[in-house]
This record gives structure tokens, sequence and C-alpha cells, in this order.
């Protein structure tokens, strides 16, 4: 019986320094990833690494328990390595429908840093399409990222989180515009030329009091983006060694250390043409720029977790539209856990309708003969049809009760509420204080949750 969970870690973790190790570069992404689905048993596996978490989504033949899972992946990632610090709770792992509840609030941006922001379902996307094309992901992940997708259009569609956009790019415009607010005219230097960086000078492009300046590794990429949004362009090099005068270095690449030292960021200093502060914000991970670098005076540095906070005070503000959210979400849930409930109980009364049929086949043939040999051809189909239909609406019934049932579990089957499968956790659960947990010990063979979801879940 397959099983379907996830494994990961997120900004709101803190652990900065974990989220960076678990960070995987993009152009060794695949190959990672291969040999950590062989290395964990999984049947199939989506990896999700954006600048706030890193996930993996698998299926699995082997009904084997959230930790046991997390602790392989560690040893993966972490065997014989001491240089990371982190603790358990550091990390989440989810199965089943609990599984199925996180990726949907991660797809439909409740799990964000700023709740709504719309850049996460792109990411999630792509994610799923990575693991596609190099034959990580089949079609149980497919159906279900799919199916997260969809809900994720419905929650911006039917609640208000889809009527303003926001994003990180969002935070980190706010920063930038009220750091520069007393200046005339300002630069900011922009590092990197990957997604976050192209929508950055998007969003400032056109600002009055803002000059941009594109920095990479490759200048020829940054004089792309220079004649795209305005501005100038830079090597990496040239700039660290010999800076430009600017007032806001933001830096978001894929750089396995930090390419910004203080050495760096003293330079930059006595290049300036001002005594104001330099605002430094890093959205990479691991970072781009050293966290020492905060220390030099005159100095401001922002990262992940400091946006995070900003993020935090604007939360209240859409609580209304997180509760009709977490109302979609939770609908869908119980529409997930009919279906595969349904998909369970139907099998187990189809051999029951079968032999009911034959029975009253026969015996409505022995009627015929010996009772009422005088009704005429068609008044005698016209019997059996409506027996016919009898028994299968009363075979009906007890499938109907028992789906009902089971989406009446929802919401008290510790299972559903995400305590882990009860096949493992049945030991622990007896004699407990709890009477749900005694319920759901004693329910381990018969509960609908567990093992993989329904590939085929009704559409609303």
């Amino acid at each position: 019986m397959m099983s379907f969970g996830v494994i990961g870690t997120s900004v709101r973790g803190g652990n900065i320094d974990l989220l960076s190790s678990l960070t995987v570069p993009e152009e060794s992404r695949t190959e990672v990833l291969r040999r950590l689905k062989d290395a964990c048993g999984f049947d199939e596996l989506v990896g999700v690494f954006t600048c706030n978490r890193v996930e993996f989504y698998y299926v699995s033949n082997a009904p084997t328990v959230g930790a046991a899972n997390r602790n392989r992946l560690l040893d993966f990632f972490f065997r014989n390595q001491e240089k990371v610090s982190f603790e358990p709770e550091d990390f989440y792992y989810h199965s089943a429908f609990r599984a199925l509840r996180h990726l949907y609030r991660v797809t439909g941006s409740l799990d964000s840093m700023m709740v709504g922001e719309a850049q996460i379902l792109g990411q999630m996307k792509k994610a799923l399409s990575d693991a596609r094309e190099s034959g990580l992901a089949g079609p149980r992940l497919t159906n279900l990222f799919n199916e997260a997708f969809r809900v994720a259009r419905k929650i911006r569609r039917e609640t208000p989180l889809g009527e303003k956009s926001v994003s990180m790019v969002s935070l980190v415009v706010g920063s930038i515009v009220g750091h520069l607010s007393q200046e005339p005219r300002s630069t900011v230097a922009i590092v990197g030329v990957g997604p976050m960086s192209v929508k950055l000078a998007a969003a400032l492009k056109g600002r009055d009091n803002i000059d941009l300046l594109f920095v990479n590794r490759s200048i020829d990429r940054a004089q792309e983006l220079a004649g795209e949004y305005g501005g100038r362009a830079s090597a990496l090099a040239d700039f660290l060694a010999n800076p430009a005068s600017v007032d806001v270095v933001f830096s978001a690449t894929s750089a396995p250390a930090a390419i910004v030292t203080p050495e760096a960021v003293v330079r930059i200093q006595e290049a300036r043409q001002t005594t104001d502060s330099l605002l430094l914000i890093d959205l990479a991970i691991p970072h781009d720029i050293d966290p020492a670098c905060a220390n030099i005076p005159g100095v401001t540095r922002q990262d992940i977790s400091d946006l995070r906070a900003m993020a935090d005070q604007n939360r209240r503000a859409r609580f209304v539209a997180v509760d009709a959210a977490e109302q979609i979400i939770e609908g869908e849930i119980g529409r997930a856990h009919r279906d595969y409930a349904e998909a369970q109980f139907r099998p187990v009364f189809a051999s029951a309708v079968n032999e009911g049929l034959a029975y009253a086949q026969a015996g409505l043939e022995r009627l015929f003969e010996t009772r009422l040999p005088h009704l005429t051809g068609t008044e005698r189909d016209a019997i059996r049809h409506y027996v016919e239909k009898l028994v299968r609406y009363t075979n009906q019934l007890p499938v109907n009760a028992l789906v009902e049932q089971a989406d009446l579990g929802v919401g008290e089957c510790a299972m559903i509420a995400g305590y882990g499968c009860m096949q493992t956790r049945a030991s622990e659960l007896v004699d407990s204080a709890d009477p749900l947990a005694n319920r759901c010990s004693q329910m381990e063979n018969g509960c609908a949750a567990y093992g993989v979801l329904s590939p085929k879940l009704r559409r609303s």
C-alpha cells in the first residue's frame, strides 16, 4: 500500500543554518534528489527549494512512519558531518491527510512568511515540472500537486487573499523605499540575476530617485538586465574590488558561500559619497552577505528572518481572509477523505451486490414458474427491472452510511488530526487517557485514512 508524506524545514523554525545546508544548488539538484530517492526508498519525490523553505514530498510502497523517513533523510545529508546543529523539532514531517493539508496550505500561500503572496504557486509548479522531467515524480504526486494547484486558485478566487497580491519582493521594496525616503537620489546594487533579482528590478524600475546597478559574475547577463530595466552593469569581481557609490546592496544568488565579506563592505563604505547608513539585504540561502557585516558601523543588514518579522506585523490584518481560505482547505480535505473512503468501501460491497442479484433473479424465476405462470414476458421483465434496482439501492445504503461516518471522523480521528499512522501508533495509544486515541487504536485496520490518498479526487 502506498503512503504519502512530506518532510521539511522552513524559516519559521529559525534555524537558517539548517535551511542553508539542505538547499541544493540548482545545477546539481536533479542528481542529488535521485540519490536521495534511492537512499530513502521513495517511489516518487518532489523537492521544493525556496528562500523560505526546503521540503521533500514523497510516495512510498513501504508503510514507514514519518520519523523513520526523516531520519533516513538526515543520514543522507548529514552523516559524518558535525558542522550543522539542529534538533528534531527543527523538522516537520506529515503523512496522509495531514501531508495533503500541508501541501494545500503551502501552495495556497497560507504557510508563507507573507500570507497571500503569489510567488509560491509558481515555485510549486516549477518543482513539480522539474521532478516530472527528471523522472522523479509520477502520476500520484502529479495528481496530488495538481489538486493543490486547483485549491490554490480557488482560494485566490473566493477569498480576499486574491484581491491584493503580496510577495517577498513587496517587503524588500518597502524596506528599500523606507530606507531611502530622505535621499534625493540613490543607487541600488542588485547582485545576481535570478528570479528575485528580476522581480525587484521590475518593481524599482521607473522610480525617479533610484538608479539601478546590476552586478553578476558574468557581466553579459547583467548588461541584459540593465538594458531591459534601465541602469548600469558591473562584473561581481570588479564591484567587490573597486565598488561604485551605492546606498543599498541586494543579493540573492545561489553561491555556496558568502560573496560579500566585511572587507568588501568596508570598501563599499569608503566609495560612498554620503555618510548615511548603508542597507544590505540578503535573501540568499546560504547567506550571500556575511552576517558579520552587520557589526560594521553605519551598516544595516537584513535577511530572511528580519523580513519574516516584518511580515508577522502585517499578518493580523489578513486573519479574516485566512479564515476563509482555511475553510476552503478543510472542505477539500473532507472531500478527499470521502473519496478515499468510498474507494475503499465500495469493493467490499461489490460482491454482495452480485450475490444479491443472483439470489433475487433465481428466486424470481422459481416464482414465475410456480406461482405466477400467467404473467406475460413484458410483466416479468418489469418485475426483474425493479427487483434489480431494489437490490442495488439497498446495497448502496451501507456504503453511503460508512462514507458519511468516515467524513464525520475527519475532525476527531487521530490519524486525520495528524498524529501519524494508527498501524504504527496503536501500541502507543492503547490505554491512553484520550478516548479518541483509544478509538483510533482499535480501528487501525479499518480507518480509510491509512495509506496514500485516492489518485482520483472528486472535483468541485
